[in-house]
Order: structure tokens, then C-alpha cells, then sequence
């Protein structure tokens, strides 16, 4: 059996044969939105393409066209793609249109309208933690609020809930975007309520407090344990052409986005490489510059080796694709590419995928991070010393 054609393929595929058709693909004038509705029914890669296209022209036009095709769309690659090229002109300013009944339309960015639950994720910071929020409405008396952050190593970190109006649910969200330049992306609720309750069983245990009251909280949600749930990023993203060697190369570009900036692994994860490359430092070896940075580049590999693939192997997984989905959500897709590429490196589990230009990156990063505040800290006391 042939192999499938990838996502990707196949648009450039249906470019190609639109242009064929005398469709000028490569401009972004909203007179092409009546030319793209003419190509519709000419088989499924010049729909995929005719999508494509439309959320690449900036008008009110594309949207309704687009809101036309997904009332109609079956295919569910189609119905993907429509969502991403909505997402796209969204991220422009161009909403969606309301229904033809005259109602209100249903937000997808925050906050929504659907009576339905709802749930709502942050970015990851430096040390794995992630802000989760499920929303649901109550009749006459405004949303039901509960939010936990959760850590990937400490797991659910604290929670709360309150009964408060959407509008400083909105109000909640615009906050953290000013002070922390973070959204809050819109994410399948069975998935929000998932991170919250494994969150919660990891940090069960004596001593701890601050999630003490979850289970009731969570009850009005979702009274039962939660059924696996598939992460939403394989749902965005086809993740069959991603793991090439471009990608692998390309990845260390995820270190330059504002929210990755801050990473720097935990300390005890890199104690061991400290010290070697502080031993390799102070070694009495006369070594050239070649053996220096060989030897530098050994610890590394070893770090990237024993930290990604070892133990840790399924957090850094979820990590990357947690990011991936708030990179695509927040209009950066082909960013959003590179973080999957990484976590289905790491899902792998092969140390063989140690040229994965990320990982190496952030290795490095952590490393000069933590010499240079031993650096620091030696100065500091160095400079009370008072001589005599």
C-alpha cells in the first residue's frame, strides 16, 4: 500500500493544480474568494488547497466563505484545515460572521459562549508549570471557575475555584497577558480537567496543602476519574513529514520565543554536568582548543542523553507538545511544528537523536546559566574579603 501523502503535500499539490486551472494562488486580493469558490468539487487537494488560500487573504469575504465550507465540510482533514485558516484571519482581526439565525456567535477565543464546559491553558514556564482553568456556566448566576496550576515534576501545585461573571473571566485572562505577555489558549475541557486531576494524584501525599479541597471542586465538573484523552496538538498538526533532519536542525529557533526564553532546566537535573565541566575547567591537562571543546561537547551529549531519553523521557514529551499546541493557537505554526518534531524525538526514546539542535541548545543555556552564577556568587564574596 502506498504511503498516505502528508498534509503538506497534498495543499502543494492542489496548488499546483489550481494554478493549472488559471487561479492565481499567490496573491491575497478578496477578488480570488469568488475564483476559489468556482474550484470547489474538483476533488479533495485543490479543497484543501482552495482553504489553504483563503486564510491567507485578509477579508471578510474569506471568512464567510470559509464559515460556508465548514457547515458543509465532511472530510475531517478539510474540516482542520478550515480551522486553521479561520484561526489565522482571527489572529488578524477578521471574526467569523454570525449564524444565519441572527444569534450570538459562539467566541472560540477566550471566553467562549457554549453552554458546555470549557477549559483554558497558559504556556509552560521555565519549570514546567502550566496555569489550567475549566469554566462552567450556571444558569443566572455567571461561570463556575476552578484553576490549578500544575507542575510536571510536582504535579498539581495548588487549586481553587469561585462562582464569578464572564466578564472578570475575561478580565482574569487580559491581566496575565499584560503582566506576563501569556494567553490563555482555548483547549478541549476533557483535556484541562486530565492535566488537573493527574496533577493532583502526583502531589497526593502528607504534608501537602493547597489542593486539599480539588476533589470537591472538581465534582462539578466531572464526578468520575477521566478517561485517557489524546493530546489536541496531533489533531492540529499532522505529525507524519515532521521528523526530518530540517527539523531536528531547525529546532533550536524554539529557544529565540519570548515564552521559552525563560527556560533553564532544574539545577539537580544538571549538578552532575556542572561539576564535570567545572573539573574539565580546572583540569592541569594541557589541552588545545579542539580537545576543549570536544570535551565540552562529550558532557553535553551525555546531558541530552540522560536527561531527555532516561526517566524523564515522558514529561519532557508532554512538555513539548503542551507547547507546540500553545504555539499553534497563538498563529505560530510553523514554530508549532518544530516543538512537536522534539516531542516525538523524545517519544521515541532514542538516544540516537542526540543532533536535535533544541535539546542541545537548551543543555548549553542551562550550563552557562548556572557557571555563571557560581561565577557570580565567587565575585561577591571575593569582594568582602578586606585586606589588611
Amino acid at each position: 500500500m502506498a504511503k498516505k501523502k502528508s498534509h503538506e503535500e497534498t495543499i502543494r499539490s492542489g496548488l499546483k493544480e489550481l494554478r493549472k486551472l488559471g487561479v492565481s494562488v499567490d496573491g491575497g486580493s478578496p477578488a480570488l474568494v469568488s475564483r476559489l469558490r468556482e474550484q470547489l468539487g474538483k476533488g479533495r487537494n485543490v479543497e484543501l488547497a482552495v482553504v489553504f488560500t483563503l486564510g491567507k487573504i485578509a477579508d471578510a469575504t474569506a471568512v464567510e466563505a470559509l464559515a460556508d465550507l465548514e457547515r458543509a465540510a465532511t472530510d475531517k482533514e478539510v474540516q482542520r484545515e478550515i480551522r486553521r485558516s479561520l484561526y489565522k484571519l482571527a489572529q488578524k482581526g477578521i471574526a467569523a460572521p454570525p449564524p444565519e439565525n441572527g444569534g450570538a456567535a459562539l467566541q472560540r477565543p477566550i471566553l467562549g459562549l457554549a453552554p458546555e464546559i470549557e477549559s483554558y491553558l497558559s504556556s509552560v514556564d521555565g519549570a514546567g508549570g502550566r496555569l489550567v482553568w475549566l469554566a462552567k456556566p450556571q444558569a443566572g448566576s455567571g461561570i463556575q471557575l476552578l484553576q490549578g496550576m500544575a507542575s510536571d515534576r510536582e504535579g498539581l501545585l495548588q487549586a481553587s475555584g469561585a462562582l464569578i461573571r464572564r466578564k472578570e473571566l475575561r478580565r482574569m485572562a487580559e491581566e496575565i497577558r499584560k503582566s506576563h505577555g501569556i494567553a490563555m489558549i482555548s483547549i478541549p475541557w476533557e483535556y484541562g480537567d486530565q492535566i488537573l486531576y493527574e496533577g493532583y494524584e502526583k502531589a497526593k501525599g502528607p504534608g501537602r496543602s493547597g489542593t486539599e479541597h480539588f476533589p470537591s471542586l472538581r465534582a462539578i465538573f466531572n464526578p468520575a476519574k477521566p478517561k485517557s484523552f489524546p493530546h489536541p496538538i496531533y489533531g492540529l498538526l499532522e505529525s507524519g513529514g515532521l521528523r526530518s533532519g530540517a527539523g531536528r536542525d531547525l529546532s533550536h529557533r524554539l529557544l529565540e520565543e519570548p515564552e521559552l526564553q525563560p527556560w533553564i532546566l532544574d539545577e539537580d537535573w544538571m549538578k552532575p554536568y556542572l561539576r564535570q565541566v567545572e573539573e574539565a575547567q580546572g583540569s592541569r591537562l594541557v589541552l588545545n582548543e579542539f580537545q576543549k571543546e570536544e570535551r565540552l561537547s562529550g558532557i553535553v551529549r551525555d546531558a541530552v542523553r540522560e536527561i531527555f531519553y532516561g526517566d524523564n523521557r515522558q514529561l519532557f514529551q508532554r512538555r513539548m507538545e503542551d507547547t507546540a499546541l500553545y504555539l499553534f493557537k497563538t498563529g505560530r505554526e510553523e514554530q508549532a511544528g518544530l516543538a512537536l518534531t522534539v516531542a516525538l524525538e523524545i517519544k521515541e526514546g532514542n538516544a540516537g537523536g542526540l543532533d536535535i539542535s533544541f535539546l542541545t541548545g537548551w543543555i548549553q543555556k542551562s550550563l552557562a546559566f548556572y557557571l555563571g552564577q557560581a561565577k557570580a556568587k565567587a565575585a561577591e564574596e571575593t569582594s568582602l574579603i578586606v585586606k589588611p
